[in-house]
């Protein structure tokens, strides 16, 4: 039977294929309201309620949880990717220290239970680890270049002072400061600016300018 839209004419059939695309993404962004509300990854099933569709139907769509975590990974990126910008190496030190930790603060109070749920599947679920490490790798990219007068001045050394400013504002630091620590995010961001002002402090051309 043809559906009939609000003036009364007949409304338009959606094709299969966008309907499937639509429960598709449906799925995954289900999945990911779950991973950032949630302590704990959901299961199959709390998928598919959330979904509003049957767990056969999840695994229509989805070939695995790793293929829907694949989505899932993907929505991330649109939603969270623009939190990380470039910051330019030839803006003075104290400016890049400053929104270097500005922006990792952003990021990680956005991402959330997300982050921490995601570390959790990445030991059972390898696309989730690539997925991790990818971004991992892209974050490290961006802090290397943003700080690279400072690293290739430490010569031998750069390595250690690359992996100091890695350390210093991670995820997982950035955990600890807050859920173990108990510290606010002002005063979070505060101590991850001493950690990288200290990590640079007698290397590259504008070492005497970090506070």
């Amino acid at each position: 039977m043809t559906e009939v839209g609000r003036e009364g004419s007949p409304a338009r059939r959606v094709p299969p294929n966008a309907r499937g695309e639509r429960t598709r993404r449906r799925i995954a962004e289900s999945t990911l309201a779950l991973l950032e509300e949630r302590g704990a990854p959901p299961t199959s099933r709390e998928i598919a309620e959330r979904s509003g569709v049957s767990l056969r139907l999840v695994f229509h769509h989805f070939e695995d949880l790793d293929a829907l975590y694949q989505a899932v990974h993907e929505l991330s990126v649109e939603r969270y990717g623009q939190l990380a910008p470039h910051v330019p190496a030839d803006l003075p030190l104290h400016t890049r220290i400053e929104r270097t930790v500005d922006r990792r603060a952003t990021l990680y109070e956005a991402v959330g239970n997300l982050g921490r749920n995601s570390t959790a599947l990445a030991l059972s679920h390898p696309g989730v680890a690539t997925a991790l490490q990818s971004g991992r790798s892209m974050l490290t990219r961006l802090l290397e270049d943003t700080f690279a007068p400072e690293i290739q001045a430490a010569g031998r050394q750069r390595k250690e002072v690359a992996a100091a400013l890695g350390v210093a504002v991670s995820l997982r630091t950035w955990d600890r400061l807050r859920r173990v620590e108990g510290l606010s995010v002002a005063s979070s961001r505060r101590v991850v600016s001493r950690m990288l002002s200290a990590a640079l402090a007698d290397v590259g051309p504008d070492a005497s300018l970090v506070a």
